[in-house]
């Protein structure tokens, strides 16, 4: 079997960003790479500039499409990948250059047992001049069997964080373009994490390995629609897993609606703002409380603390940070009441999934 990882890039007039992000792929230090492409239809320079980097590296591989989404074009690029491992990488995003290495380290050591699907890494959010803006969600235990803790925490976070197994995407049917053609496009890389979640163990590289852009003119900005595609796509795999307890599908309804809630509130859309608050009261009050308090104690603190004490730290670029800064910092409040009890129903549903195996 061949050790190749196909990294696959999707896309869609990224002009802007797409020399960083292939340079970034291009410069892990796992020798035994390729890049696939696909460009999805783009209006502006996209093409041209990955084919100009395509005939300077032939491990770059172009293939131009008609724009028909981000599901199709990682898709696509699942369908043309010729190696046993697919890592999948945004246009506008960014990689450590060990982060291929690790992973393939981490999950190869499971490369006797087909139970484990794929691996990710932690991403740290980054801005338009890749300047680091905060980290992603670092939960105390993140590997294994993990579906109940990632409908609830949704830890993994992106698609650029994850590298699994070419015929594990394939096994669970790659990516949903179906999201994309009800108007709920968005977290198409949710609802595959969460497939591969259901179906497959995963392991963890526990260092800050991606950095995931956060601007205003890409598809996570429309905040309406992120977040009817956020509910849609939790409610989808709640129904999928009918064995996950009572409990555990409130606790992902409600983080599902605190998610919605900020999206809506942050546009002004406060009918759909407040109807998003009173489901995440229904069904996870104690979050609702969590949700609430933070701002009243942050406004109030401002109002008595030394200037400054709040204030940012340095600014660093993300490929200039040490991959392990930040992994000490302590989780979110409403984390820790919950991990033990999250874990604790993974495990269970783990013997369940495995035991006939």
């Amino acid at each position: 079997m061949t050790q190749l990882i196909s990294i696959i890039i999707p896309a869609y007039n990224a002009e802007r960003f797409i020399g960083r992000t292939l340079r970034s792929a291009l410069k892990q230090t796992f020798g035994d790479i390729e890049v696939i492409v696909i460009n999805d239809g783009s209006t502006d320079n996209t093409r041209l500039i990955v084919e100009e980097m395509a005939l300077k590296d032939n491990r770059v591989r172009v293939f131009n499409t008609v724009n028909r989404g981000v599901a199709m074009a990682r898709n696509l690029g699942i369908e043309k990948a010729q190696g046993s491992y697919v890592a999948f990488l945004d246009a506008d995003d960014l990689w450590h250059p060990t982060k291929i290495e690790r992973q393939f380290a981490a999950l190869s050591a499971h490369a006797a047992d087909s139970t484990w699907g794929g691996v990710y890494a932690f991403h740290r959010q980054i801005d338009e001049e890749d300047y680091v803006t905060g980290d992603g969600l670092v939960p105390i235990e993140c590997r294994g069997y993990v579906l109940a803790r990632d409908l609830v925490l949704k830890f993994i976070g992106n698609a650029s964080s994850l590298m699994v197994r070419r015929e594990a995407a394939l096994a669970v049917g790659g990516f949903d373009p179906s999201y994309a053609s009800a108007g709920l496009g968005g977290c198409e890389d949710l609802d595959f994490e969460c497939k591969i979640a259901a179906r497959y163990r995963v392991e963890a590289v526990r260092l800050f390995l991606v950095g995931y852009r956060i601007r205003e003119d890409n598809m996570s900005s429309d905040k309406v629609r992120m977040a009817k595609s956020m509910l849609a796509t939790i409610e989808q795999h709640i129904k999928l897993n009918p064995l996950i307890s009572p409990r555990i599908r409130r606790w992902g309804r409600g983080e599902s609606y605190r998610y919605a809630f900020n999206h809506l509130r942050s546009v002004r859309k406060f009918g759909p703002a407040m109807h998003a608050y009173w489901m995440l009261f229904v069904n996870d009050p104690i979050l609702s409380i969590y949700q609430a308090v933070p701002r009243i104690v942050k406004r109030k603190l401002t109002r008595v603390l030394p200037i400054g004490f709040l204030s940012t730290p340095i600014r660093q670029k993300f490929l200039c940070m040490d991959p392990e800064a930040g992994l000490d910092t302590p989780a979110p409040a409403r984390l820790w009441m919950r991990q033990k009890q999250l874990l604790t129903e993974d495990r269970a549903l783990e013997a369940r999934m495995f035991s006939a195996r």
